[in-house]
């Protein structure tokens, strides 16, 4: 009566304990022989005990075990135990440089960097191609009221990527400012959709605990949206810079060294090829906003340059425009991490109408 009387006290902690029925089975088979065939109550105890402590002690969780494709889980991961599903499949007709990374790998490439705030920023040192579904719109950023009048002047935008086309998942990846194609803007904010399968080009960033985002520039590159799926003509290649000029390459190692939110003091001439032209600030300012790059991969965004010197207005749009090959005089500026000569003017163009 009495090793009844503590195989119920014990039971409650045990089957608490133990998941596995083998375990369970296991330990009612052992009690069970030890009150028919042992009169010895305090063998009883010692055996009662020794099994509590190896059920308390000895049983442990299992380790979470990522699923195929799902990647290895760090300890900087705040991912959930269940993994996200594969990758919807690439869409066929989309170009997708080698070397692409998914929406997944993006995120975890983010979660392993230090947080970034305001003030502080640790972004990836190499830009990444990134391919990934919209899922949905910030709709804070969209309904504030300076919205439109920023996506008028700037026309970017603010959408999340998932790997998916179904929307299931945890894992995002925030795009902030999203520009157009090679960085040009978006022609209005109804042109990329919920849907879109987009490529974009851009440095990854953690900002506070778990939003992983681009940091600087993020441009598409490639889409299914016909809207920014236009076949570019290869990169033309870009005269080395003559002397007393720096390429678009080293523009960007000043704009890096000099960090966030900083402009140099000294202006410099910059050689570089137009990849893009946002006409935007023409009819109100003057100025022309544009992208160059002097090896068809690292660029600057050229920030309302002037012509041929500094206050003298383009006239019409035709003054810059996709391929030229442009020499501008102009201070370097970092904002939040893209390269933008600023306060300028183009020096010299191959454009006829320059």
């Amino acid at each position: 009566m009495q090793e009844k009387c503590i195989f119920f006290y014990f039971f409650p902690y045990l089957f608490a304990r133990v998941k596995k029925k083998v375990y369970l089975c296991t330990i009612f088979t052992i009690m069970n022989k030890t009150m028919k065939n042992n009169n010895d109550m305090k063998k009883s105890i010692l055996i009662l005990t020794t099994m509590a402590a190896l059920v308390f002690f000895g049983c442990k969780e299992s380790p979470y075990i990522s699923s195929p494709g799902d990647g290895e889980i760090t300890k900087n991961d705040t991912m959930p135990s269940i993994a996200d599903p594969d990758p919807t499949p690439d869409p066929a007709g989309v170009a997708i440089p080698e070397g692409t990374i998914n929406v997944n790998e993006a995120v975890k490439i983010g979660m392993n960097l230090p947080a970034s705030d305001k003030d502080n920023k640790y972004p990836t040192e190499k830009e990444y191609y990134i391919k990934g579904w919209v899922s949905r719109f910030n709709d804070e950023e969209r309904s504030k009221s300076d919205f439109e009048s920023k996506f008028a002047q700037y026309g970017n935008d603010y959408v999340y990527l998932k790997a998916r086309n179904d929307g299931k998942g945890t894992k995002e990846f925030y795009c902030y400012r999203i520009l157009g194609k090679n960085g040009a803007p978006l022609p209005d904010h109804d042109a990329l959709q919920i849907g879109d399968f987009v490529v974009i080009k851009c440095q990854i960033l953690k900002f506070g605990s778990s939003t992983v985002e681009n940091h600087g520039t993020c441009a598409i590159y490639s889409s299914s949206n016909v809207h920014f799926n236009e076949v570019f003509p290869p990169f033309p290649g870009c005269p080395e810079p003559g002397e007393g000029e720096i390429s678009v390459n080293r523009a960007k190692e000043i704009s890096d060294s000099i960090g966030a939110g900083k402009t140099t003091s000294e202006s410099y001439k910059i050689r570089g090829v137009v990849v893009s032209v946002n006409d935007k600030t023409l009819s109100n300012y003057g100025n022309m906003t544009f992208n160059i790059s002097s090896d068809g991969d690292v660029t600057a965004t050229c920030y309302r340059l002037f012509y041929k010197s500094a206050n003298n207005k383009f006239t019409n749009l035709n003054q810059v425009m996709t391929g030229d090959t442009v020499l501008v005089n102009a201070k370097i500026q970092n904002y939040n991490g893209t390269c933008e000569p600023v306060q300028g003017f183009i020096e010299q163009s191959t454009n006829p109408n320059f």
